[in-house]
């Protein structure tokens, strides 16, 4: 396999993260510090639980549409206090997502950056909506709840009449979730009423993939801008993607990617579906590292690598010490720099969990890796 980082996908990616520690430097903010997701995103569950974002999970939630609006909600003491969190730069309620997984550096995030004096004021509207309205879904995921939430808690009183009127107009994304959006009513609803109003919003839509592309999508996906499709896929392998994914069958799953891919072409460009695979790292595929980011690359799939840490019974943080330590000497000695790169997210998590003089032989280790790849880069760039 090339090398991932000169692939053009990860090499686009790279640059528009420079571009976008500039871009919040320049405002003022810590670039490390600073993330603009809750001052531009709202995000409703299932069960009417509302928050500002979707890497919080479902758990953190600042009110519930069963005691009040969600502009309510959305303007409400905890929001502004989880934002003046960041303005100050001493985030405390997502300190661990910064340090593991660097989320609050999204690049497509930051395209949305307000200037500072907007932040620091009334939100006012959100530009962003996670829509998770239904828990239902094809599949029972080993490591999701989502399947188990309600269904069609939203209504025309506690959330379409509003919405239609004040929150629909002003959006600039849309990031549906769901169980699987495909097989949910509320995801045409919303594409239907979202694109007479406001045909220039982007959506990003994650989905499963274990459904067959058929009319009813394509019409529903022609209609709109896509930011992105992202595709949960935790396996290659047909016995260990059945048992996380129960009772999935990936042979449906890739001939649906295969589709999508065809349909793309279709679409022509600058219609792109800027597909993505997330890859959720847990006990039974952490092998399956190079494998998942070969496939993904050689498809034009952008490979996100992610870490599962709830529930902890999958988590590799629940491993014992020696299990951890065999993990991480296996991808530092078999995985590429580029690889290692793409799967960040795993080793901070891993690293951190051991002791401190561990840590730093391990940090000294990925610092010589790197090394080694910078100087083998500028060796072949003057021969």
């Amino acid at each position: 396999m090339t090398d991932p980082l000169l692939h053009p996908l990860i090499a686009k990616r790279r640059a528009e993260l420079q571009l976008n520690l500039q871009n919040i430097s320049q405002r003022g903010f810590h670039k490390e510090k600073f993330c603009l997701m809750p001052f531009v995103n709202i995000i409703l569950e299932p069960n009417g639980s509302v928050g500002l974002c979707r890497h919080k999970g479902t758990e953190h939630s600042l009110g519930n549409l069963k005691q009040n609006t969600w502009q309510e909600i959305w303007n409400g003491p905890e929001a502004q206090r989880w934002r003046q969190e960041f303005l100050s730069g001493e985030p405390v309620t997502c300190k661990k997502e910064i340090k593991d997984q660097h989320c609050n550096l999204c690049p497509e995030l930051g395209k949305m950056m307000l200037p500072k004096k907007q932040l620091r004021e009334s939100m006012g509207t959100p530009l962003r909506l996670t829509a998770n309205f239904n828990g239902r879904c094809n599949l029972q995921c080993q490591m999701c709840d989502v399947w188990k939430l309600p269904n069609d808690f939203y209504t025309e009183e506690n959330f379409w009449a509003s919405a239609r009127e004040h929150l629909f107009p002003q959006l600039k994304e849309i990031d549906m979730l769901s169980g699987e959006p495909f097989i949910q009513a509320d995801t045409f609803k919303l594409i239907d009423e979202v694109s007479l109003v406001n045909p220039s919003c982007k959506w990003s839509i994650t989905t499963n993939a274990h459904w067959k592309l058929n009319q009813k999508i394509i019409d529903g996906l022609n209609k709109i801008e896509i930011k992105n499709i992202i595709l949960s896929v935790d396996s290659l392998d047909p016995n260990i993607y059945k048992k996380i994914r129960y009772p999935g069958n990936l042979e449906r799953v890739l001939a649906t990617i295969e589709d999508l891919r065809e349909y793309e072409t279709q679409r022509g460009k600058g219609r792109e579906l800027n597909m993505n695979l997330n890859f959720l790292v847990q006990k039974d595929n952490w092998h399956e590292i190079p494998e998942v980011i070969d496939y993904c690359l050689s498809r034009n799939i952008h490979p996100f690598i992610t870490f599962c840490y709830i529930p902890s019974e999958h988590s590799l943080l629940t491993l014992d010490i020696k299990m951890r330590e065999k993990i991480l000497r296996s991808f530092l000695k078999n995985l590429t720099w580029g690889e290692l790169a793409l799967s960040h997210r795993i080793l901070n998590p891993l690293i951190s969990s051991l002791a401190k003089i561990d840590q730093s032989n391990y940090l000294l280790e990925l610092n010589s890796i790197k090394e080694n790849y910078e100087k083998n880069d500028e060796i072949k760039a003057t021969t």
